[in-house]
């Protein structure tokens, strides 16, 4: 062995350490009241109506789901609004403020005809 290793010397000691593991996973889900829907957007703008099928939280908010919408038709989020049962949809509300269940159909309207 070369002299540089032997003069290396190790505390054979172990320093006990006792640390508290702190864990990522949220004990409950933020959201509990939340569940997913299946829920159909159907674009009334254009010459043909086009139509996806989408997964979304109950407790999600319009403007999330507007926005999200905007980048699948590929429209601009400030010409129209979603639409659903005769209502139109107010972008700081949640979508279960309307009323909405499995399988309905959301639709997205012209600001110059939503009312």
């Amino acid at each position: 062995m070369s002299k540089e290793f032997e003069e290396l010397s190790f505390d054979e000691e172990e320093e006990e350490v006792e640390e508290e593991i702190i864990s990522k996973t949220p004990e409950k889900s933020k959201t509990p009241g939340s569940k997913k829907i299946s829920v159909y957007f159907q674009s009334t703008i254009g010459p043909s109506p086009k139509q996806e099928k989408l997964v979304v939280a109950t407790d999600a908010p319009i403007g999330d789901i507007k926005y999200t919408v905007s980048q699948i038709f590929g429209l601009p989020p400030d010409e129209f609004h979603l639409s659903h049962a005769g209502r139109t949809c107010d972008s700081d509300d949640v979508l279960e403020d309307y009323g909405v269940e499995d399988g309905d159909t959301i639709l997205l309207i012209p600001v110059s005809t939503a009312g």
